[in-house]
């Protein structure tokens, strides 16, 4: 139990020491910005004790979305000089959609926002305070996450396309190889740029995309500049078309939590107008009909999209020549490419990543357990230092245990995992992870991904999403309600 004090105390000055004022930073020097999905992380981790943090991050990020209902990857500190690409080098002013009072990226990221904003209220002791911000709040989750089952989903499939592989949140996977490997240009075609991620890392290069992978990344933001950001243009022209499977199963979780945010103020508009909980809102009777009715609404809305997912998950993720959930090695799920219009046979992490949806039937969860538990992904061999999955199996030929999202273990993913194995009731092997996990940032420090055979911890230092999940971890040990 004092480990555990110890650890959540240095896993909360990590967020205290990152905090700007009005968003949370992922790492200093490396990351000065704020990101979409880590932000939707540290305000989970802050909304034990630290409501007005969580809200105010949340805040932030939401303050510089779209008209178009997207949520930019990056919110820019016009302060900071030390990352590329910056703001002006995104050109955002070439769309209609974008906002004109602070520098943005051009693209998107996972959408955990909904989740963290369930548990913002959830943990809060200020009920009135944090129904307040759900209120605020609705209208703009409900519009990312209609932009991304619309403008991101033409066909309607309920499942999001990405465009660019920083939008998948798993940047330099080796899922990209193949799609990337069809992304050519000249080089006159790029514009004169200097990485500063380099310097980041101390001169790590093991530990981050190479400068021909990274070349492509930076090709793509110009193709969607010259797309001046147009959806409808961009979804015709991009050379990168991606039905993202962790981006997909994030959005459906999501939608989940959308829905009790829901039901809650919903319940809110009971009590005032019962005149039970009367002081609960400072909002007019006919405010409360309005807004009731426009909640059923959004509940219709949502109901309608997670069918869709529902529908077709299977179809797009599960190769139709493997069927059966864990028959072989190739009966995971896999990303779609939209472009070859065949599914990406590069296995990772993120093929496990159904067990968190509850969409899987109970054997199947039982089979993805087992594979999850099997050697590949570090179990019962010893492979590894810690139960923790790593980012790529160990076996796989593209697996590097120092490379980003090519091997090392992230927090998230395992967050993931123990979340998923809680609700199907795998308790003996959440907790598995969970000590993983704990063990990982006691030993080897508080950082943004660990070597899987050594532990060491590598990229940023001071991690904030990782300070975040452990502090969620520490207080929530049953997993989400």
């Amino acid at each position: 139990m004092n480990d555990l004090k110890l650890l959540l105390k240095k896993c909360e000055d990590v967020l205290e020491k990152n905090w700007t004022g009005s968003f949370t930073i992922p790492a200093g020097t490396l990351y000065p910005h704020q990101w979409s999905w880590d932000a939707a992380f540290i305000a989970l981790g802050n909304s034990y004790g630290k409501t007005d943090k969580a809200i105010k991050e949340i805040r932030f990020l939401f303050d510089a979305q779209w008209k178009n209902g997207m949520v930019p990857h990056i919110v820019f500190n016009e302060r900071e000089k030390t990352y590329f690409p910056a703001a002006d080098f995104y050109e955002i002013t070439r769309s209609e959609n974008a906002p004109t009072h602070i520098g943005t990226s051009g693209m998107t990221q996972p959408p955990i926002h909904a989740i963290s904003c369930y548990y913002i209220h959830k943990n809060s002791t200020d009920k009135r305070k944090t129904q307040e911000f759900l209120i605020e709040i609705v209208p703009k989750l409900m519009n990312f996450h209609r932009y991304l089952l619309t403008d991101r989903d033409p066909e309607g499939s309920g499942l999001v396309t990405i465009l660019h592989p920083w939008e998948s949140g798993e940047d330099d996977s080796p899922i990209w190889d193949k799609p990337l490997s069809n992304v050519t240009f000249a080089k006159s075609e790029l514009p004169e740029f200097k990485r500063l991620d380099l310097i980041a890392v101390d001169g790590a290069a093991d530990t981050i995309p190479s400068n021909d992978e990274y070349d492509k990344f930076i090709f793509m933001i110009e193709i969607m500049k010259k797309c001046n950001y147009d959806e409808k243009i961009m979804y015709e022209k991009m050379p990168f078309k991606i039905k993202d499977l962790l981006f997909s199963s994030i959005l459906y979780i999501a939608n989940k939590y959308l829905l009790k945010i829901l039901d809650i103020l919903e319940n809110v508009d009971l009590d005032s107008k019962n005149k039970v909980k009367n002081d609960n809102l400072n909002v007019s009777d006919s405010r409360q009909h309005s807004t009731s009715s426009q909640y059923k609404d959004y509940k219709i809305e949502i109901k309608h999209w997670m069918a869709r997912t529902e529908r077709n998950y299977y179809r797009y993720f599960l190769p139709p020549n493997y069927s059966k959930v864990g028959k072989n090695e190739l009966s995971l799920f896999l990303d779609y490419d939209l472009i070859a219009k065949d599914w990406i046979k590069t296995k990772t992490v993120s093929s496990l990543i159904p067990l968190a949806t509850e969409l899987l039937l109970p054997d199947e969860a039982e089979t993805m357990v087992k594979w999850l538990k099997h050697s590949y992904h570090c179990g019962p061999g010893k492979y590894c230092h810690e139960p923790a999955l790593p980012s790529v199996g160990l076996k796989a030929e593209y697996f590097s245990p120092l490379t980003y999202w090519r091997g090392p273990v992230w927090i998230n993913m395992n967050w993931l995992f123990w979340l998923g194995l809680l609700e199907y009731g795998y308790s003996k092997e959440a907790d598995a992870i969970r000590n993983g996990v704990f063990e990982l940032v006691q030993r080897h420090g508080v950082r943004e991904y660990y070597d899987p055979y050594t532990g060491k911890g590598l990229g940023g230092k001071d991690f904030s999403w990782t300070a975040a999940l452990v502090i969620d971890m520490i207080h929530n040990p049953k997993g989400f309600a």
